[in-house]
């Protein structure tokens, strides 16, 4: 399965950790065999010493029993130390895997990501990734110390008989590797449809908790919740036919184990009876074959996990290996002398859209610290011009300038400190106040966190908080009322102190007085900035400093407030309908 290629290659930065892990583990069997095959011949060594006086007599207690206690001790030890050691370097993997997803996919974000929704993402990152860690702990870890085992049991066997050796391979192989190939071919697809459709229940159930509200509202949390337990039906069918398979499996092992043990036996009484070695040995070989057959009882159901294994694999790399939308150069540009913003016969369309170009040939000048409103029905392209000025996308035809230099000059980084983005969709992290500010500047103090609040007028609300700026927000912002979500996104752009600002529907959703407050706050601190806002309230555009309506990818109409209002029907009728 070639897509597990790029995941063993990862084991290699944590070589040590997976050495020693596979040590323990190997130790810990041998142990056990150890353990088992020597009370086997001590017992039977014991009894047989007991039928006369003289053979009691000078019967060797001592060695056997500090043998029996040494390999128990040594599995004890080795099982501690296989558990701490293999779940500690599967927790590295894991933590190794998750970095470099973010890694992968930050890149791309969110121009690339769009096409996947969030509950799909989310089951990538949380199911998709612990499903991993059954690569090295199940598959790798176990067939390695299966190797071992069978390495030292092959020479063993090999000094007592040859022919022990070879009728313990044919059927240790047989359980350990025959047996393995069957269930992975049996549970290969049945894997890859499990995993999809836990991924899809996962989906579809964070989704609906998300709109539980939406669902009450509408009535169709009955028909989402039947929906769900129907898909949660279809995994358990699948879940039960894999447990089929694995029944099969650890049967199937059960009896090879047996049947190894008895034919051991059945070859081995003639080389006693040849006197090639000692009655005891019997027991010894039999409890001995028995316990090996440990090393190999795990190999059936971790091969029958590859399916599922490969396919969160196969969905990682497709969501890792995208390309991104944009890419950035490596070297800063110099810094622009004056912020003034340029769109340059732009025209762009979506990646797979079928439905034209979101906007075509537009071409739009705003001065230095001057802010520009667009305006215009849902899909006429205001949006999109805001993404392109924060490069989640490139044009296809034209060009877009700050301060007479094209956006492809700038690196990430440059440009992200230059332009701040502010819109209804801004995230609030479920952390504290102080980390989600945080983001915007790392190396503020708090004497500028709370000038950021003030001038969002936000810091009366804080400081009435019982614990100020250590105060949890919750998911997306869910411990704030809406006005005070903005006003924290707000006081995060202020303390990044960008001098060109995005500004895409920030009062949608609020109520009248917040927004005309929220209004109000933003308008008293773009002072010196320059913006491009999207908007559709009268407060705002009667305070920005060029208005431009937008129809069909197109702007339509440019000017004040006032002036559109008596030139421009459409844009009269629109303002009208939206008030």
């Amino acid at each position: 399965m070639k897509e597990l290629l790029p995941f063993i290659k990862m084991l290699w930065p944590h070589r040590n950790w997976l050495f020693w892990a596979i040590s323990a583990g190997t130790v810990t069997l041998l142990s056990s065999i150890g353990l088992l095959a020597v009370s086997g011949w001590f017992l039977s060594a014991s009894a047989l010493a007991g039928l006369s006086v003289v053979a009691a007599q000078h019967f060797n207690v001592f060695t056997p029993s500090a043998s029996v206690r040494g390999f128990a001790v040594l599995r004890t030890i080795g099982r501690y130390l296989d558990r701490v050691i293999s779940h500690e370097a599967t927790l590295r993997l894991l933590s190794s895997l998750r970095v470099w997803l973010y890694r992968s996919i930050e890149p791309q974000a969110p121009a690339s990501l769009y096409r996947h929704r969030s509950g799909d993402l989310l089951g990538r990152i949380v199911t998709d990734i612990n499903s991993m860690d059954t690569l090295f702990i199940r598959v790798l870890s176990p067939t390695l110390v299966a190797l071992g085992v069978t390495l030292v049991a092959s020479v063993f066997l090999w000094w007592l008989a040859p022919s022990l050796t070879v009728l313990f391979l044919l059927f240790f192989l047989s359980a350990g590797l025959l047996l393995p190939l069957l269930t992975e071919r049996l549970g290969r697809h049945l894997g890859t449809s499990i995993q999809q459709q836990m991924a899809q229940l996962r989906m579809n159930m964070v989704e609906d908790i998300d709109a539980a509200a939406d669902l009450t509202m509408f009535g169709a949390q009955h028909r989402h919740r039947c929906l769900r337990l129907a898909e949660n039906e279809r995994l358990l069918r699948l879940q039960e036919k894999m447990a089929r398979i694995e029944g099969f499996s650890t049967a199937m092992t059960t009896l090879l184990s047996g049947l190894a043990a008895v034919s051991a036996l059945y070859v081995a009484i003639p080389l006693a009876q040849d006197s090639q070695f000692d009655w005891p040995v019997l027991a010894l070989i039999t409890f001995g074959v028995l316990a090996a057959f440990e090393a190999v009882l795990p190999l059936p159901h971790a091969y029958q996990l590859l399916g599922k294994i490969g396919a969160a694999a196969a969905r990682l790399l497709e969501v890792s290996q995208a390309p991104a939308a944009v890419c950035f150069p490596t070297a800063a540009a110099s810094s622009p002398t004056e912020w003034s913003i340029s769109y340059q016969e732009v025209t762009f369309a979506y990646p797979g859209s079928d439905g034209g170009n979101a906007v075509e040939e537009i071409s739009l000048p705003l001065s230095p610290q001057s802010t520009v409103a667009l305006v215009g029905p849902s899909g006429s392209g205001k949006t999109t011009l805001a993404h392109l000025l924060t490069r989640f996308w490139d044009p296809d035809q034209g060009r877009i300038t700050i301060g007479g230099q094209g956006l492809s000059h700038f690196n990430e980084a440059q440009l992200r400190q230059m332009v701040t983005l502010v819109s209804q969709k801004s995230h609030i992290f479920n952390a504290t106040l102080r980390d989600n500010l945080l983001l915007a500047d790392p190396q503020a103090d708090d004497q500028m966190l709370w000038r950021a609040l003030e001038r969002a007028q936000l810091a009366d609300f804080v400081a009435g908080l019982p614990q100020g700026l250590e105060t949890w927000t919750g998911e997306g912002g869910s411990q704030l009322s809406g006005g005070e979500a903005r006003r924290l996104i707000l006081a995060r752009a202020l303390l990044k102190d960008a001098p060109v600002w995005v500004l895409d529907e920030p009062t949608e959703g609020l109520d009248n007085l917040t927004r005309r407050q929220f209004t109000e706050t933003l308008f008293a601190n773009l002072t010196g900035k320059s913006a491009l806002l999207i908007t559709h309230t009268q407060e705002a555009l009667e305070q920005v400093d060029q208005v431009c309506f937008m129809e069909n990818g197109r702007i339509v109409a440019c000017g004040s407030h006032s002036e559109l209002l008596n030139s421009c029907l459409r844009y009269s009728d629109f303002i009208g309908s939206q008030q």
